[in-house]
């Protein structure tokens, strides 16, 4: 890849268990040598302070949930910080920037960040975000979802499941993976359409 190409964002979207940390690591794996850098955020960057995230290992446990106003609060936080990295950090040349997740899971999983706003509220705001050169939603048999990793109700696989394949129809540069298929065969997939990105931008 050219050393003088501009930075390509992506960002990994999918429910629990549908093969994100995989695909993630074997993609970096694959690429850690056509890249100056290639930095891994998990929802939203980090500028002033390390990435501190926690894995949330029980998503939807009963929590009470913020105000309106707190939640107003936070969104509009994220739009700063996103603008702001998306401002001074993607103009570095030759960067990957992988995102796990990214604002928009605001809308399909409320409950898991104790969100409290409603969704026309959410999609005005969310549409101020910089969005990432591509948007790779995965997606595998609930059944195969649930052996790898089972957080979530079966029912609530199946709602969220369907809320990122409409996600998919309504964002552009978006492509929908099957992660029942093979590893390698996927993350194929995912790095031609990655070249494509770097050629659409010369």
């Amino acid at each position: 890849m050219n050393k003088d190409q501009p930075t390509a964002v992506i960002s990994f979207m999918g429910v629990d268990g549908s093969g994100k940390t995989s695909l993630i690591k074997s993609l970096n794996k694959k690429l850690k040598k056509k890249y100056k850098k290639i930095k891994y955020i998990h929802l939203r960057p980090y500028i002033f302070l390390f990435n501190k995230t926690v894995t949330n290992k029980n998503p939807h446990k009963k929590k009470i949930m913020r105000s309106k106003f707190e939640s107003l609060v936070i969104i509009l936080l994220w739009l700063i910080i996103y603008k702001f990295f998306f401002l001074i950090k993607i103009k570095n040349k030759n960067q990957l920037v992988i995102f796990d997740r990214y604002a928009h899971d605001l809308l399909i999983d409320k409950t898991r960040y104790n969100f409290n706003l409603s969704n026309k509220l959410t999609k005005k705001i969310l549409s101020f975000f910089p969005k990432p050169n591509l948007w790779i939603i995965l997606k595998a048999q609930i059944k195969t979802i649930e052996k790898r990793k089972k957080e979530l109700p079966t029912k609530e696989l199946n709602r969220q499941m369907k809320e990122y394949l409409i996600f998919s129809k309504k964002e552009k540069n978006t492509i929908v993976l099957n992660t029942n298929n093979s590893i390698k065969k996927t993350i194929l997939v995912i790095i031609k359409k990655i070249k494509s990105i770097h050629s659409k931008k010369k």
